[in-house]
């Protein structure tokens, strides 16, 4: 949890296999904490209700800084000393509540939040996670012989995207997302499944004890880590208010260095007696409070699929949406990758589609939701011809992409020549995508070749070009001739020649009649 180990896998293998053989010879000598424990036995029939030992609470929520301070304003008014209270900022990591109950330090049930009052016992699923201690450590303040925490079960980012590599390696179907990844895995029926997912858990708070326990959230932190419970390391204390909206403004920019799914900040009251004394509304309490993140993940409906064509010919899918705002931002369009993923994913033009939209990253589309599925769907089918010119589609074999193989394709024409004209190839100014589409349109430019027989007075003749326009742009494309050969070849957009291999073309073959 960590990332620092004490000793190599080889010895922890080593060990592990030594304690496996001393456990086969003495079975009486197996212990409730011991590493081969971990492992899931025999499949359960069903999962027994328990009674939390106090209720298991939710967060209310508020989307911007200025929330924060009218929370605060709001609870002030109830409890005087809120204005010169101190806080503890946490992750709200977006997982799946489990509370872990300890007696005399050894794990002893693993319990689901549930409707907060009485959740499924996962005990045999819980001792499978690596990070949920089954033996408390040693410490300086004892623990308590009774002691039940709370914590999240999620998987990371790089975790997860292996685990979908290996599903897509084995010919299965992938997962939509970390979250509920975690929590199907959690609540297999048997354990083993459960074992085989990347799990982690982060312990965040104490719910009950027996004996003494300190009064602050923060000082609670520090023993649970003594106890050798994992806490995230984005946990931190704040001196009051001031303190809380700068970390806050400070860190949702951040949210992508988090190595896992997170859609929030977390704000508590550091002490917990006069958190408790604000009492809570609803499921709610008032001494803490959650900062959402932008969404990064909506559903909306897939209107339909269209296709573009690419300069080397490339037909990429794309979906037409209901728009949605994604994280402050109204998106229409998503993209589909290739049409395998279409397959893959069994996504359809009428589905309820999840849409992602992380970072800047342009907006795609996770999976549709089978369950709002209309009966009369229709799995989506390839098209046969490319949309611009009609043209048979070609998919060369080993490759994932069809391709238009027409060289005379007009939506090809406008991507080689955008391509041709820009900086890194023969960087000729003013002739931006709008006046190639325009060239193109009215015929005088059939192919990269034409854009060097343009005659003056045809430009003049289209709308929006003056005297000096022109001028500029047979100036700009005279100048063109100079560039050196790399750019030409670069610009010339063949399939696999991009700046790097041109360059190493130039340099090997050392001229154009040569290559």
């Amino acid at each position: 949890v960590e990332n620092a180990p004490i000793i190599s896998d080889a010895e922890y293998d080593r060990l592990y296999r030594e304690l496996i053989a001393f456990e086969e010879a003495h079975p009486e000598w197996i212990m409730p904490d011991s590493p081969s424990q971990r492992i899931g036995g025999e499949a359960v029939e069903g999962f027994t209700k328990v009674e939390h030992p106090q209720q298991i609470l939710s967060l209310a929520s508020v989307t911007n800084l200025e929330g924060i301070v009218a929370w605060r304003d709001r609870i002030a008014k109830l409890d005087e000393r809120v204005m010169n209270a101190d806080y503890v900022i946490e992750p709200k990591i977006d997982g799946l509540t489990i509370v872990v109950h300890y007696e005399n330090g050894v794990l002893a049930r693993g319990v689901t939040r549930g409707n907060g009052i009485i959740g499924e016992d996962i005990t045999a699923n819980v001792r499978t996670i690596r990070s949920v201690p089954l033996r408390l450590r040693e410490s300086a303040t004892p623990y308590p012989e009774r002691l039940v925490v709370r914590g999240e079960a999620f998987i990371t980012l790089e975790e997860f995207k292996k685990l979908n590599e290996k599903m897509a390696a084995n010919g299965e179907k992938t997962y939509q997302n970390p979250r509920n990844t975690a929590a199907g895995s959690l609540r297999q029926l048997d354990p083993a499944l459960t074992a085989s997912r990347p799990l982690t858990w982060y312990c965040y708070s104490v719910i009950d004890h027996s004996g003494e326990v300190p009064g602050t959230q923060w000082e609670r932190l520090g023993l649970l880590r003594e106890w050798g419970f994992p806490v995230s390391d984005f946990s931190t204390w704040a001196k009051d208010l001031d303190e809380v909206l700068a970390i806050c403004e400070d860190r949702i920019p951040r949210r992508e260095e988090l190595t896992f799914e997170a859609d929030g900040i977390v704000i508590k009251l550091n002490d917990l007696s006069l958190r408790e004394s604000l009492g809570i509304v609803g499921k709610d309490p008032r001494g803490a409070l959650a900062l959402k993140y932008p969404a990064r993940e909506e559903i909306t409906v897939l209107n339909e699929i269209r296709t573009n064509v690419g300069r080397t010919g490339v037909i990429t899918p794309y979906a037409v949406l209901e728009p949605v705002d994604v994280g402050g931002v109204t998106v229409q369009h998503a993209t589909l990758h290739n049409f395998d993923y279409i397959n893959d994913k069994d996504i359809r033009e009428g589905d309820r589609v999840v849409i992602k939209r992380a970072g800047d990253v342009i907006p795609y589309i996770v999976g549709p939701v089978l369950s709002a599925r209309k009966e009369d769907s229709e799995a989506y089918t390839i098209p046969a011809t490319c949309p611009s010119c009609g043209s048979p589609l070609e998919n060369v074999e080993g490759e994932v992409a069809y391709y238009c193989v027409n060289t005379a394709c007009p939506a090809q024409l406008v991507r080689n020549l955008e391509h041709f004209v820009s900086l890194s190839a023969m960087n000729i100014e003013g002739l931006g995508i709008k006046i190639v589409e325009q060239l193109a349109e009215e015929g005088l430019v059939n192919d990269i070749a034409d854009l060097y027989q343009l005659d003056p007075a045809d430009l003049l003749a289209l709308e929006g070009f003056g005297e000096k326009k022109v001028e500029k742009l047979m100036a700009a494309i005279q100048a063109s001739k100079a560039q050196p050969l790399a750019r030409l070849l670069n610009g010339l957009g063949i399939r696999g020649v991009g700046e790097v291999m041109a360059a190493d073309l130039v340099s090997y073959f050392g001229s154009l009649d040569a290559l």
